[in-house]
């Protein structure tokens, strides 16, 4: 990767990818009105390290603080509009054990504004793809000390994604799967029949690509591990991986989109990763 790859770590209770966001349209606003980070403090009333720490995401300003700096700045209209309700979805995300973590709740809110996903995934589904039974036998199997009620809001997020799928702004999905990933019978044979068909009924959805690399492609490039990158219309795109110590989001996704180029090579086309998965489908017991 290039050396000046920026890394950006969410972990539990953080707020750093938001904040990291919000923090590079503060900077940018700053400087289009023509501000040096001490002038623009003392308008601001506050210290020069304050606004430093706004603008490299380590603090996230109070919806009221971001309110008077866009003022200061000359942002008006739909995009302080935008700006704020980034701040405030981020300060009304609740932090006790019963609700999604941070960085679930992070995760959905960048998707929702994604024009396109990729992902490539070789061991668990893609959540955009699961069936409710299949999610809730992952989630269980990530952590299963969490409290049922915490998990069965995880699983209500989840689900809530994938109506994205549809509509007049459906989500442009591009799914490359390990074989491995539909031959682990997650929750049992009848479940894992049901998350096929469902993948099969996704495959038909016009905004969605689904292909699968066999076994017997040997070694690919997806042998590192699963990632996703999130491109966006207006933002800068993002390759995202979920880690044990935390989800990871790069802003230079190129060297994930090199590699599922690598990676579609060694795929099999989509008609044929269909038939694949309708072969498995009838074969599962």
């Amino acid at each position: 990767m290039s050396s000046r790859q920026t890394v950006i770590k969410v972990g539990p209770g953080d707020t750093t990818l938001r904040a990291r966001l919000l923090g590079t349209r503060l900077r940018e606003k700053r400087e289009a009105a023509g501000l040096k980070l001490v002038a623009a403090a003392s308008l601001n009333k506050r210290r020069p390290a304050t606004l430093s720490r706004w603008e490299t995401g380590e603090r996230m300003p109070h919806p009221s603080e971001l309110f008077y700096a866009l003022e200061v700045y000359g942002v008006r209209g739909p995009e302080r509009d935008e700006l704020m309700r980034i701040a405030e979805e981020a300060h009304d995300q609740p932090e006790s054990p019963g609700v999604v973590s941070t960085a679930v709740a992070d995760y959905d809110w960048l998707e929702r504004r994604a024009q396109t996903v990729e992902v490539f995934a070789d061991v668990a589904l893609p959540g955009l793809l699961q069936t409710a039974d299949y999610a809730r036998e992952v989630l269980k199997a990530w952590d299963p000390m969490a409290s049922r009620e915490r998990s069965e809001r995880t699983l209500a997020a989840r689900m809530a994604r994938q109506e994205r799928l549809g509509g007049e702004e459906a989500l442009e999905v591009y799914a490359v799967l390990g074989e491995g990933a539909l031959r682990a019978v997650v929750g049992g044979p009848e479940a894992m029949r049901a998350q096929l068909r469902h993948l099969l009924d996704c495959a038909a959805l016009p905004t969605v690509e689904l292909r699968v690399v066999p076994f017997a492609a040997g070694a690919h490039a997806g042998f590192v591990g699963s990632f996703t990158i999130l491109r966006f219309r207006e933002d800068r795109d993002l390759a995202h991986v979920i880690t044990r110590a935390g989800d990871i989001y790069l802003e230079d996704p190129e060297p994930f989109a090199q590699a599922l180029r690598r990676i579609k090579r060694a795929a099999l086309r989509q008609r044929e990763s269909v038939a694949m998965i309708a072969a498995l489908t009838k074969a599962m017991t």
